[in-house]
């Protein structure tokens, strides 16, 4: 999972992900571009203060952390669907994540359960690493 202070250079990496969102709440749906443009402007009107940041998803989805700990997920994509978002950081420093394709794994598997990589000293993934 990765951290970023703007909204902008949080969708910049998560076009590297994924070509199409859809916002959380409705089903407004953004591609790459539109994505950029809202994003944009979002951190021009409204921008986050320095205890607040934002977070990628391995699929791309797009939330915001504004107390340091729980999250909102802002711009899901079509693999968030079947991504295990966790709803707070000390919960996303846990996961491990398939390599592959990116979908969250229980941490004793041996074998990805969305496109069965094998997981062999697949390490946890931590916000800071």
């Amino acid at each position: 999972m990765e951290q970023f202070n703007t909204l902008l250079k949080a969708a910049e990496y998560a076009v590297t992900r994924c070509g199409s969102f859809r916002f959380a709440t409705s089903d407004e749906k953004y591609d790459r571009k539109s994505l950029m443009a809202i994003a944009e402007v979002s951190d021009a009107e409204n921008p986050a203060d320095e205890d607040s940041f934002y977070v990628v998803s391995p699929g791309g989805a797009i939330g915001f952390c504004e107390d340091g700990e729980d999250i909102d997920w802002l711009f899901l994509t079509n693999s968030s669907i079947d991504e295990d978002l966790p709803t707070a950081l000390q919960t996303a420093s846990q996961i491990k994540f398939c390599p592959k394709c990116g979908s969250g794994v229980i941490p004793s598997a041996r074998f990805c359960g969305a496109c069965g990589a094998a997981l062999q000293g697949l390490k946890r993934f931590s916000i800071h690493d």
